[in-house]
């Protein structure tokens, strides 16, 4: 039982160095699943020495996919340190009524933080242009929008 005390309190508090090592590979990776996700999306060049009159072939996109990529970049943008969405939450409960505001920045942020998970099922599941790019790039997002408080807070705190 004092193993399992001890080991929990070394884990729970976490050297701001080694919660920065974490940080960083965690959030250039799920950017660059992303980057690679719209850059799947963009068409072809045309071959250099084609005729001008060669129709390109379109590929069969889908549209929900494009929707959680879109979603999960937004997600990816709020969990970036130094990029604080208390502004945006307090220009919104500016603009609307109290309650309003509070159901609404309490919607998003379950929105938020349910994309990447809808967004890896959606992708193991359907088969789609993007669909690696949509499973490690949701699965990423979810994990550091569990873990980037946490990890956000131990490089916080290091004196």
């Amino acid at each position: 039982m004092l193993g399992i005390r001890f080991a929990s309190v070394i884990f729970l508090a976490l050297d701001a160095r080694l919660a920065l090592v974490l940080l960083m590979p965690l959030l250039m990776a799920a950017a660059a699943t992303i980057v690679l996700g719209w850059m799947a999306l963009l068409p072809d060049e045309r071959e250099p020495f084609a005729p001008s009159g060669e129709i390109r072939s379109n590929e069969r996109r889908d549209p929900f996919a494009i929707f959680l990529l879109a979603n999960i970049s937004v997600c990816l943008l709020l969990r970036i340190p130094g990029i604080h969405a208390e502004w945006l939450s307090s220009q919104l409960a500016r603009l609307l009524p109290p309650d309003w505001a509070e159901n609404t920045i309490m919607i998003a942020a379950i929105w938020f933080a349910f994309i990447p998970a809808l967004a890896a099922a959606y992708s193991a599941v359907r088969a789609n242009p993007i669909r690696w790019q949509l499973f490690v790039g949701g699965i990423l997002t979810l994990i550091l929008w569990l873990v980037g408080p946490w990890l956000l807070h131990a490089i916080s705190t290091s004196a």
